[in-house]
């Protein structure tokens, strides 16, 4: 099955929801998760099964007891629809605490819910889900498929809390960089893009170069992927278990991040719903990362007296609480790389000044994206920019600024990419390593000089570029277009209430 077929595959299920009126997207994302997720299990369970004699292995099943009823054979081929869906609607919340599952698989169904609304429409969606044998493809096409799926999400405005660019997730990881035996941190990791970037980042550098293939990704990119063929199996293990980390305050969203995990095989990993910047502090807030990935929410702030104590700033901008967060869990040596919107750049407040004072004098700040307008299209138009730090015990002596203008991308709603646009990603990973700089394009600029500007880390601000101006039409023309309009709208109400009058004759 190839990813056209794949997408024939979501779109015929997507179909199947929205004509049972199951039409929010995060809902039917959620519902046709838990059907894919369901007929993986008893596939999982006959390789295990398969293998046992050759492996010597023993393990549990899935379906012991009253699990069995939810073994997709069983549960499809009951002829009845609405007790099909009943048993579903029964059981499935209860593998939340199935003791045979991985964290992140029972994570899939805390609180699960099944909102299909009759038997009938259940079954049209097995239906198109049975004859594919998805343990014949391989991790990255099961993985790929939840991408496209996930990608559906972005019809809806609240998309943009999550879905970050998987091209520019990738360049990012790049540059921060993360090493097997390093711990791993995304705070705020949605469905879970960085934890999958730096996994199989992991992976490639730990392969050798007859493994490593150059794999075309959705978004019409390139990107490298090997099989990490290097790795001991403790090595392994670690990668599996105990390197990755993400956490989100959305149960909807940290759901599908753990589908991601167990698709992409380090389901064994802690893939938790938690509010990382608000409420009691836990075990967690006393732990160190190596590296930090992460793209934390752009908007909205939150109540000042909720805000975890540990993050030592006044403020309750969620998107500034995310970088107090990174300087304060970012372990000796470690490394982030953070995603913010401008406000970031230019903010004066006395939050805003503090955490860049922190970031120079306590931190290496490394680089500094600018990222053009347009890069998180169709999700938001909030003009962004990304930060690349490290905590070396020194100071930072000069911190290195790209300007990316395209991306390989239309960079508008319409999303596409092709060779005909600007790319800039392949020249800023060209330069990072020894911060190369270029006309127009790529600075190295003292702190010193940061700190005389008022830790203002605009391009234009710092004068680096020429300020962009915008040019207004004089004040009598935009008189005179307003006029125009409001008399074009004065004129359509009088057209209406002549047809209301003609109607109610």
């Amino acid at each position: 099955m190839d990813r056209v077929e794949l997408q024939g595959l979501l779109k015929r299920l997507c179909k199947v929801m929205w004509e049972a009126n199951v039409s929010n997207p995060i809902t039917y994302v959620t519902q046709i998760s838990y059907l894919l997720f369901l007929k993986m299990m008893e596939e999982w369970e006959a390789e295990a099964e398969a293998a046992a004699p050759v492996t010597n292995s023993k393990r549990r099943s899935f379906f012991e007891d009253k699990f069995e009823a939810l073994r997709w054979s069983r549960l499809t081929s009951d002829p009845n629809n609405e007790r099909m869906l009943k048993t579903l609607r029964d059981l499935l919340p209860e593998l939340a605490e199935h003791p045979n599952l991985s964290p992140a698989a029972r994570q899939i169904f805390q609180g699960a819910s099944i909102v299909i609304p009759n038997g009938a429409a259940l079954r049209r969606a097995v239906d198109v889900i049975s004859p594919v044998s998805f343990i014949a493809q391989d991790a990255d096409v099961k993985g790929d498929l939840f991408e496209i799926l996930v990608s559906d999400l972005g019809s809806q405005k609240r998309a943009a809390q999550f879905r970050t660019p998987r091209h520019l997730i990738r360049v990012i990881t790049a540059m921060v960089d993360p090493k097997i035996a390093e711990t791993v941190w995304d705070p705020a990791c949605g469905t879970g893009g960085f934890l999958i970037a730096a996994y199989e980042h992991i992976l490639t550098a730990n392969s050798t170069p007859e493994f490593i293939c150059e794999d075309l990704r959705p978004d019409g990119t390139t990107w490298k992927r090997g099989i990490g063929d290097k790795l001991t199996r403790a090595q392994w293990d670690f990668l599996q278990s105990g390197s990755l980390h993400g956490f989100d305050s959305d149960a909807d969203i940290i759901r599908l991040a753990a589908m991601n995990a167990v698709l992409h095989q380090f389901d064994a990993s802690p893939i938790a719903r938690r509010d990382s910047i608000c409420g009691s502090e836990d075990r967690w807030d006393e732990t160190q990362f190596d590296v930090i990935l992460t793209n934390p929410p752009f908007s909205g702030d939150v109540a000042r007296d909720s805000v975890k104590r540990s993050l030592r700033v006044e403020t309750g901008s969620k998107y500034l609480l995310f970088l107090a967060l990174c300087l304060r869990s970012l372990r000796q040596g470690g490394r982030c790389g953070i995603i913010l919107p401008n406000g970031a750049l230019f903010g004066n407040t006395d939050a805003h000044k503090e955490l860049k004072r922190r970031l120079l004098e306590e931190f290496d700040l490394q680089a500094v994206v600018a990222l053009p307008p347009g890069m998180f299209e169709p999700y938001t138009s909030i003009p962004t920019a990304f930060f690349v730090f490290a905590k070396t015990g020194k100071p930072t002596e000069a911190a290195w600024f790209y300007r990316v203008e395209g991306d390989g991308s239309s960079l508008r709603k319409a999303r596409k990419f092709g060779p005909q646009y600007r790319n800039d990603l392949p020249d800023l990973l060209a330069k990072w390593p020894e911060r190369k700089e270029e006309l127009e394009r790529a600075w190295l600029v003292p702190a010193d000089v940061i700190k005389q500007k008022g830790y203002n880390l605009t391009l234009s601000g710092l004068g680096l570029v020429e300020p962009e101006t915008v040019e207004h039409e004089p004040p009598e023309q935009i008189l005179e277009v307003i006029a125009k309009k409001q008399e074009r709208i004065v004129s359509l109400i009088g057209e209406l209430r002549t047809l209301l009058k003609g109607n109610s004759q």
